[in-house]
């Protein structure tokens, strides 16, 4: 299980929401969400909310591609995800933390009371 802070992840949910686009989780360099649609700076989206455990600014390389294999498999994928989905209403609104777990065949998001 992997988790998004909440302050990470608002302004993401609050442009896709501007934008009327969907969320996007992507595995690639990394595991992050960010806005489908949204500001460009330097040639990259420039409001992005980063996994916790496989942030590439911040983890290990071994560290995050071995945690981000081991949760979502060896394969990069996009997943496209509703932004006002109720979950992220809790993360608005509460505050709460969002939690992400995959299978084989979906992926799961529980918001979560932040970690003290």
């Amino acid at each position: 299980m992997i988790h998004l802070i909440a302050a990470d992840l608002r302004p993401v949910i609050c442009e896709a929401r501007k934008q009327q686009c969907r969320i996007v989780l992507v595995k690639d360099h990394g595991v992050y969400m960010l806005a489908e649609r949204g500001e460009i700076d330097n040639g990259r989206r420039s409001i992005i909310a980063w996994a916790v455990e496989c942030n590439p600014d911040t983890v290990p390389f071994d560290d995050w591609w071995e945690r981000a294999r081991a949760e979502f498999g060896g394969d990069d994928f996009v997943e496209y995800l509703d932004c006002n989905d109720a979950v992220f209403d809790l993360v608005i609104v509460a505050g709460f933390d969002l939690q992400i777990e995959a299978d084989t065949g979906y992926v799961y998001l529980n918001a979560v009371a932040p970690q003290s």
